[in-house]
């Protein structure tokens, strides 16, 4: 609205532009406050046949004391900014001036996992059909517990998939990928993942690269850090040419071309290395050696196949964050509860979705008993 204008010259009569000449918002938000709503229900006789009737709910009515807008605002405290359960009690206190129990807070988590089970397992077997797959692992602390579990995570190019496991195993690997996977897995050199095809999986070589460059800082020097040196060289090089590839300042010919010698001097550098007399770095080298063609699966696809795992390590980092922050998980709910709503999160991030109106449209339509909604197109697709 234009403020009021002062009368200029004697004239009240002035002309006004259709553009301000100054703007000015303030932003501000509402008092937030908690709506409370009672359902009182009646009983009574029938003064004809006598007969007692009681009166019920709606159906539409949440089975605890918290709403459905409520559990989606305590799940995404926890899923998406890593708050504990004593953290999103005290802040709910603060916030909305209402005390929940610890266990309150704790069982609605639990209904919000339950909530999200058919989207969480939507979202595997997609992801165990796409084409490329990105897939990591982490330790996962229970408490109480002296042995650790572990959280692995996969990424394709539309979902994130997060599920907590008793080991970082090979069946472990085999439960997230299945089997019979066909596409390209991207990975760590972690052994879980060695019956893998290897012409269809692509080692990260950022890994690799921090391998060898341990093999170059060797306290002992002499020819081991040589070695290493060299490999850590080539290494640098392939990233190089790489990047001058996508940003399209070489031809395609040059970039094979350049790719055949460097496959071929890494090879000869990683022979001498496997020579070496310091076990640790001779080792390596040998294993290097013996997954050689891992190391090259992005030549299939220069533009598509990534040199590295970045991806799946970024979507993990929530994991690793909530670890640290939000301490360990006490029992088999909680575990589901972490991979159902990282998994919601980080797939909304990918998205470039909100999390918590995707939550909230999943959860009132459960409490509501509508049909379960579609948000990642995961029937169509």
């Amino acid at each position: 609205m234009p403020s009021s204008l002062r009368p200029c010259c004697g004239d009240s009569h002035i002309a006004i532009n259709q553009k301000p000449s100054y703007r000015h918002q303030v932003h501000e938000i509402p008092e937030p406050i908690v709506n409370i709503t009672e359902y009182q229900v009646f009983h009574g006789r029938c003064q004809n046949c006598q007969t007692s009737v009681k009166g019920k709910r709606p159906q539409d009515t949440p089975q605890g004391i918290m709403g459905p807008n409520l559990m989606s605002y305590i799940a995404l405290l926890a899923g998406q900014f890593h708050l504990s359960v004593r953290k999103i009690q005290e802040l709910l206190k603060l916030q909305l001036g209402t005390s929940f129990s610890t266990g309150a807070i704790s069982e609605a988590q639990g209904k919000v996992s339950s909530m999200l089970t058919p989207l969480h397992q939507a979202v595997r077997d997609a992801i165990q059909k796409a084409p490329m797959v990105h897939i990591d692992e982490t330790s996962h602390i229970r408490n109480g517990e002296s042995s650790l579990r572990w959280c692995w995570l996969m990424s394709s190019d539309d979902w994130v998939y997060e599920r907590v496991l008793f080991s970082r195993s090979t069946h472990s690997a085999k439960v997230m990928l299945n089997e019979k996977f066909a596409g390209v897995v991207i990975s760590d050199q972690c052994a879980s993942y060695n019956w893998l095809n290897p012409e269809k999986h692509q080692f990260c070589l950022g890994h690799l690269k921090r391998n060898l460059q341990q093999m170059a800082d060797y306290s002992g020097g002499g020819l081991t850090a040589f070695i290493g040196k060299r490999l850590t060289l080539l290494i640098n090089m392939i990233f190089r040419t790489q990047h001058r590839y996508e940003e399209e300042n070489i031809s395609a010919e040059i970039y094979f071309r350049r790719m055949k010698r460097l496959r071929k001097s890494l090879t000869r550098w990683l022979h001498k290395g496997a020579d070496v007399t310091t076990s640790r770095y001779s080792g390596r080298c040998k294993f290097i050696l013996k997954h050689e063609v891992s190391l090259w699966v992005f030549l299939t696809a220069p533009l598509t196949i990534p040199l590295t795992n970045n991806e799946a390590e970024r979507r993990l980092r929530g994991s690793v964050i909530m670890r640290k922050i939000s301490f360990g998980t006490s029992s088999d709910r909680g575990d589901k509860f972490r991979g159902r709503i990282h998994t919601l999160v980080e797939t909304c991030k990918k998205r470039s979705m909100s999390p918590f109106i995707a939550l909230q449209q999943i959860v009132n339509a459960v409490v509501k008993k509508q049909p379960y909604p579609d948000i990642f197109n995961l029937c169509s697709g």
